[in-house]
């Protein structure tokens, strides 16, 4: 026999074997002529005839899916080939290239969604990526890794925004500094002759110096490219462009917004980089005054100078770090959205309202009757729930996205049973949550009280859905600063 075709009558060689047959019977059916082709067959028919007999593993499987898309075989029919939706396709052909991946599979370590997410990694080399994806239990799979995900994208961006400056001899730091450390800040430093610390004074001495880059949102003015703060701007005026902004403010179409790389300049050899300790840091690194005698004013008034300085110093610190904690919320509720909206899509694919949701809805409306017209909503339940929304061949005017979401939900409502009407009648709600929380900007876990995001955290707390530090300081269930501990502790790039 040759090696294509000794594989299909595999099982029957070793079922005869065992029985002590001496021959058994074969069917001689034409192959393909190439060896691509022939190897395409081999591979489908393996799959599926072991899948009805012997059943292969899950790494097996996820390994013969991997051989058909490097042999060019696509996603659409490798799915009807093996039968299997084009969703475990994909997954199966990222699981089936790493070896790590297939082993935790058949291990019954992961799934093969999760397998799919480590091959992700270890295809990049990203060890501690790996063992810390194989470490985190199972509930926590997915939040992890989205977490490493978002790390991984910005880590990339970093690299990237970092070049021009690695061109002019700094160092592009991967990690901000923490205070205390051996790096300076260039804010908290002067010159010999005591001025402050310019750009012309860092390129002068580039090769002492490090750069710390971390994305901000900036508004600008579009006609004029002036940067504005955002507390300038009348968000009432948001989709409103007729409304009048009020007084001082800008109106919403009149800015532009982005999130730009801002730099932060730092320095572990002061005296080599050419600067000092400002007065400031200064009295924060210096030895506090100690047994002042009374009488000497001069040294009352250093001692006293010192103390107002290093407290400055302090809350200057202290400021920084509310931003560190800031920032650090927000990128953890990008991460948060993304497993979130995952877990309320699945959760509504079913048929019937869960236990109390009836109730719940009931409740919810009645409080707040005017929250499925707000933050659009319909666009969010379209999302929510799979339905595609279509691009309008004309310019329309107004919000014709809500419209255009509306119209392609009525088919969805018209065809559902009364049961399932239910469950979208819930699904509305919930999309109007989620366009309140995620719809107006990564910060929505700072908004705890008024908008009511612990009624719908908690019905989904309710139904199995894990909350994540940041959703629970949304829930009003943990601090900021208690949420930003968590995260440290579970930090995914230590």
């Amino acid at each position: 026999m040759t090696e294509s075709s000794s594989s299909p009558g595999q099982v029957r060689t070793l079922a005869a074997i065992e029985a002590g047959v001496d021959s058994v019977r074969v069917l001689i059916v034409p192959t393909a002529s190439k060896a691509k082709d022939r190897e395409i067959e081999r591979l489908t028919q393996q799959v599926v005839a072991n899948d009805r007999r012997i059943g292969l593993t899950e790494g097996q499987r996820a390994k013969a899916v991997t051989d058909m898309l490097e042999l060019g075989l696509s996603v659409p029919k490798i799915a009807k080939a093996v039968q299997v939706k084009r969703e475990t396709v994909k997954a199966a052909g990222a699981a089936g290239r790493s070896q790590t991946a297939i082993g935790a599979l058949d291990a019954g370590q992961l799934t093969l969604d999760q397998a799919a997410i480590v091959a992700v990694f270890d295809a990049e080399g990203d060890t501690a990526a790996v063992e810390t994806l194989l470490g985190v239990a199972r509930y926590d799979f997915r939040w992890t890794a989205q977490r490493l995900l978002e790390d991984r994208a910005v880590r990339k961006a970093r690299a990237a925004a970092g070049a021009p400056y690695a061109e002019q001899g700094l160092t592009v730091l991967e990690e901000e500094p923490a205070y205390g450390g051996p790096y300076l800040r260039a804010d908290d430093l002067v010159t010999a002759d005591g001025d402050a610390v310019t750009d012309a004074v860092i390129e002068a001495a580039a090769g002492y110096w490090a750069v710390w880059l971390s994305k901000e949102d900036q508004f600008t003015l579009t006609a004029t490219g002036a940067v504005i703060e955002e507390d300038s701007i009348d968000w009432d005026t948001q989709d409103d462009p007729e409304a009048t902004p009020d007084e001082g403010l800008h109106h919403h179409k009149d800015i532009t917004a982005a999130e730009v790389w801002v730099p932060e300049y730092f320095t572990a050899d002061p005296d080599a980089a050419g600067v000092k300790p400002g007065p400031i840091l200064a009295a924060a690194l210096a030895e506090p005054a100690e047994n002042v005698d009374p009488a000497d004013a001069e040294a009352v008034a250093r001692a006293v100078e010192q103390k107002r300085l290093a407290a400055e110093a302090a809350a200057k610190e202290a400021e920084r770090a509310a931003r560190r904690r800031t920032k650090a919320l927000n990128v953890a509720s990008l991460a948060a959205t993304v497993v979130r909206k995952e877990f309320v899509t699945k959760f509504l694919t079913r048929k019937t309202l869960p236990k109390g949701a009836a109730k719940w809805i009931t409740d919810t409306l009645v409080d707040e009757p005017g929250l499925l017209t707000q933050n659009k909503a319909s666009q969010y339940l379209a999302e929510l729930l799979g339905v595609s929304v279509a691009e309008p061949t004309t310019s329309l005017y107004g919000d014709w996205k809500e419209r255009a979401a509306r119209d392609a939900l009525a088919p969805v409502i018209d065809k559902a049973s009364d049961s399932r009407a239910q469950v979208i009648a819930l699904a509305q709600i919930l999309a109007a949550y989620e366009a309140r929380m995620s719809g107006t900007g990564k910060d929505w876990w700072k908004r705890v009280g008024g908008s009511n995001q612990d009624n719908y955290l908690g019905l989904l707390a309710e139904q199995g859905c894990e909350l994540t530090p940041v959703e629970q300081v949304a829930a009003g269930t943990m601090t900021p600063e208690q949420a930003y501990d968590a995260l440290s502790e579970e930090s995914v790039t230590d």
